[in-house]
């Protein structure tokens, strides 16, 4: 698979050359992370995500890069296709395997097109060469198609003019309104939600756990033996098969302990509850959580307040707790636009994606207005960007 344009593995590629191309506040395209992926087996070629990075290079090294994906399902996406999928299926035509552009199991917005950030080095000079080195590589693979994934809305536009198919879902993002405390924060929400989420806080309290905020050097390789242990429980919960193991959450907090943060709560001397979250420059992420026994409104505390108390002291603009969940918006996180692009290679299947997607960005966009009108934040509209040009 590996030539000067695609790469099968970031092991020839050194961190800082790979890192020099990620914006700050995009934690999940840093090489240490993919990487950590990659190494540990929960992606390569045994699993559903084969690395196929494309990569461009100039005399001075390299310039732009697409972390790409051949995939042979649409398991840890959160941009759901399933039902394009079947329509292919349906129609005698292959779906899999597809392209994915996208930080495997992890639905957070960041720039897709990587690139250095020297003066004049736009999507136009670096995005071109890029897609299409990867749709060469596509054909020749088979792929059905190419999907950008949480991509931002400058690339999204970039990606429609070279004739990808836009998509707009949403998520549910805690926007930090130059709060001063978690009070402040409260007052800012409708009384009966103000009320609802200190009885929740108060409730927390009555169960008697010591509850810490970890980062960096505070974290200790028990602290993330106990919280993949969590981890595997909400899954056999929940969702069925994990996507991460035991050696990937160690190798992150080798190489990337200084972006996590952990809320732990314990029992005595036995942790019962956790949650991790990433976090880079101005930007949080709420990523998993678990608990031992239940624990009434402990997933809250942990996953939401406990993680808004701590962006507001590191004053972080925005906090992104994951895919779904209308539980957030009722705390006063506000429902925003998440943008894909599409390209599907077979004529008659992308016009009939096209024409699903245009439907749905109408349906979206009015649930998303119909979100604002009804938030729990008394002053939405003055914090949020325009849906119009949308």
């Amino acid at each position: 698979m590996a030539d000067d344009k695609i790469i099968g593995s970031l092991s020839g590629i050194t961190a800082s050359e790979w890192n020099n191309l990620v914006e700050a506040g995009n934690p999940f395209m840093r090489y240490e992370f993919l990487r950590a992926l990659e190494d540990t087996a929960c992606t390569g070629q045994q699993t559903g995500w084969i690395p196929c990075h494309a990569i461009a290079r100039n005399a001075t090294g390299m310039t732009g890069a697409l972390a790409a994906y051949l995939r042979s399902d649409s398991y840890g996406e959160y941009i759901f296709d399933w039902a394009w999928a079947n329509a292919y299926e349906q129609a005698g035509l292959a779906y899999y395997p597809k392209i994915t552009v996208a930080a495997p199991f992890t639905p957070a917005t960041g720039n897709r097109i990587l690139r250095t950030a020297r003066e004049g080095n736009s999507l136009n000079e670096t995005g071109p060469k890029l897609i299409t080195d990867l749709e060469d590589f596509a054909v020749k693979a088979g792929a059905s198609g190419i999907h950008f994934l949480c991509l931002t809305r400058e690339e999204q536009k970039f990606l429609s003019d070279v004739g990808y198919l836009p998509r707009i879902t949403h998520q549910y993002h805690w926007l930090n309104r130059n709060f001063s405390n978690f009070d402040d924060y409260l007052d800012g929400l409708r009384a009966h939600r103000r009320k609802e989420i200190r009885r929740e806080r108060r409730k927390v309290d009555e169960l008697g756990l010591r509850i810490e905020l970890l980062t960096g050097s505070q974290i200790r390789e028990q602290h993330m033996r106990a919280m993949f242990a969590f981890y595997l429980q909400t899954y056999s919960r929940k969702w069925g098969s994990p996507y991460l193991n035991m050696a990937c959450f160690l190798e992150l907090w080798k190489t990337m302990a200084d972006s996590i943060v952990l809320i732990l709560a314990s029992d005595g001397d036995e942790i019962v509850a956790g949650s991790i979250a990433f976090r880079a420059h101005d930007r949080l992420f709420g990523r998993y959580w678990g608990a031992s026994a239940h624990y009434p409104y402990l997933h809250f505390e942990l996953c939401f307040y406990r993680l808004i108390e701590y962006a507001i002291t590191e004053k972080i603009s925005l906090f992104e707790a994951g895919a779904q969940g209308e539980h957030k918006f009722q705390r006063g996180f506000t429902a925003m636009p998440v943008f894909s692009s599409h390209k599907l290679f077979h004529p008659q299947g992308a016009g009939a994606i096209a024409q699903f997607l245009s439907r749905e960005r109408r349906a979206t966009l009015r649930a998303l207005r119909a979100y604002r009108k009804a938030s729990p934040n008394k002053q939405e509209a003055a914090y949020i960007p325009e849906l119009d040009d949308l």
